[in-house]
């Protein structure tokens, strides 16, 4: 006879939980001949009114990326119309690594409600840029800065690499004076998320 489990206790996978007679199985949780077991680490919920049982994460899980999270992440090179950005975090899960390792785009469509003529003329390799996540599939996701809160949030001049400084609509390297354009966002420089 195995132990009775009660709500709240703590199992570990393989765990018995209880009959298959006594609940039905839920989340984190498998049948095999009759008996119910934990497929997780996590604590334990009974729910005598539907005779569900399931077993809940103690730890959360890594932050899985969503149609519309905002992300912070950096351009990792361009290559025609398309940049790519590696995700730093995605807001509200800051301090959470990622669970994501697909590819993540920005097309240049998706950079500005105006036309964008040259893509390079908007986002340069290394620019920290704060994005919308427009459609996440297996290994990939799209992205948008047209939005005035999205966009580059630090940029590094061309010529130098020191932190371009905001001056008007342009950007200005306060070590060389080269001036340069990119589609900032409205807090450049200011926050990150």
């Amino acid at each position: 006879m195995e132990k009775e489990v009660k709500s709240g206790d703590f199992v570990v996978p393989g765990d018995f939980l209880a009959t298959a007679e006594e609940f039905i199985p839920d989340e984190g949780v498998y049948e095999e001949d009759h008996n119910v077991y934990s497929t997780r680490t996590g604590i334990v919920l009974k729910d005598t009114d539907s005779k569900k049982i399931s077993v809940h994460p103690k730890t959360g899980n890594p932050p899985i990326l969503k149609k519309g999270d905002i992300i912070i992440g950096s351009v990792d090179q361009i290559r025609g119309q398309i940049a790519s950005i590696a995700i730093a975090a995605i807001r509200g899960n800051e301090d959470r690594e990622l669970s994501f390792s697909g590819d993540s785009i920005i097309h240049i469509s998706n950079i500005s409600d105006d036309y964008v003529e040259n893509i390079e003329d908007e986002l340069k390799p290394a620019d920290i840029v704060r994005a919308r996540i427009t459609d996440v599939g297996k290994n990939s996701a799209k992205l948008s800065i047209v939005d005035d809160s999205l966009g580059v949030l630090v940029a590094y001049c061309s010529e130098c690499r020191s932190v371009l400084e905001k001056k008007d609509s342009k950007l200005k390297c306060p070590n060389c004076g080269s001036v340069e354009k990119r589609k900032i966002a409205n807090d450049y420089r200011q926050g990150i998320l």
